[in-house]
This record gives C-alpha cells, structure tokens and sequence, in this order.
C-alpha cells in the first residue's frame, strides 16, 4: 500500500501529530525511515493505519489507494503483451550473442598482446647477439688480453 508522511497519518486516522508519535514510540505503530533531500523522514504504510486505527473509519483508506483487478488488461493488450515478450526474446538472444563477440575480441587482443612481447623479446634478444658480436669482432685474436 501507499506510504504516507506523518501529518498525512494523522489525517488519515483523524489524531493529532503527537497521538502518532507517541504510538511509533510505543511500539504500537510501524515506520520506516526514508531519506528525502538529504533529510531522513518517517514514514507510515496505510495498512498499518489501517490495522491500528480499524476499520470503523471510512475516510482512513481512500479511494486512490485501492487497487481493483478487473483482467480486463489480459484480453486487450494479450497481442501487445506477446509482441514485446518476442521483442524481450530476441533482444537476449541479441545480447548473449553480443557478449560472446566481447568476449571473443579480448581473447583475441590478449593473445595480440602475448604476440607483440613475443617480437619485442626477440628483437632485444638480437640486439643483444648483434652487440656481442660487433664487440668480439672489434678486438683481433692477437689481442685477447686487451679489453
């Protein structure tokens, strides 16, 4: 049910403010605290006015509050309602399919990645081949000992 503001209980049920919150500090009455603008407030459900206050008053439930079920909802939008459940289908379907493509792409730019080291590593690792043997072919055999 709806959930009202305290001066709105009071209202309701026909007390005063403090008849409600000597009830909430009793125990007698239910709340909820909700935080409204950056102030938290109280709240109260209108079932539990209802079941404190009873039923003697007509005016503690209004007419806004009350629900009625006709099913007359279910005959005429029964083809609306199977249209968007199709739509609701594919639209998962569309979207499992989408995170398998995800999916698949970041296993692709991982391996990428594993690659790319790969041919950096290699390419340093010649570097350095090349710079031991541009240093060995500098010195002559003769002069072993010279550094």
């Amino acid at each position: 049910m709806a959930k009202v503001s305290i001066s709105e209980a009071a209202r309701l049920a026909k007390v005063s403010r403090p008849t409600i919150y000597k009830m909430i500090n009793s125990g007698l009455l239910s709340f909820t605290s909700v935080v409204n603008k950056g102030k938290s407030a109280k709240v109260i459900d209108t079932s539990e006015i209802y079941r404190v206050f009873g039923s003697g008053d007509s005016d503690v439930i209004s007419k806004s509050d009350v629900v009625i079920n006709t099913g007359d909802f279910t005959s005429i939008n029964s083809g609306d309602l199977q249209d968007l459940q199709q739509q609701i289908a594919l639209l998962k379907q569309e979207n499992s399919s989408l995170k398998d493509a995800v999916s698949s792409r970041e296993e692709h730019i991982a391996s990428l990645k594993h690659a790319m080291l790969l041919i950096e590593h290699k390419q340093q690792s010649e570097q350095v081949k090349a710079e031991s043997v541009a240093s060995t072919k500098q010195r002559s055999r003769w002069a072993f000992w010279r550094k």
